[in-house]
């Protein structure tokens, strides 16, 4: 009940278009703290993979771009 009080307090205050970016955020916080979601399978989600090894990453060619 609680959480539902917070929901519509915060929604009176938000645009329409916002509404719907609280809940995923609620939804996600909650989750997680309830330990349904994995905080690092999370975490890739928000910020993608990062390369480790920069050795075998090839660059694209940038002829198409002068300086």
């Amino acid at each position: 009940m609680h959480k539902l009080n917070v929901y519509n307090q915060a929604c009176r205050s938000l645009f329409e278009r916002h509404k719907l970016l609280l809940s995923l955020q609620m939804f996600v916080k909650l989750q997680l703290a309830d330990g349904k979601i994995d905080a690092s399978e999370y975490d890739f989600f928000l910020r993608g993979g990062n390369v480790l090894d920069r050795k075998g990453v090839v660059k694209p060619p940038m002829d198409w771009l002068t300086d």
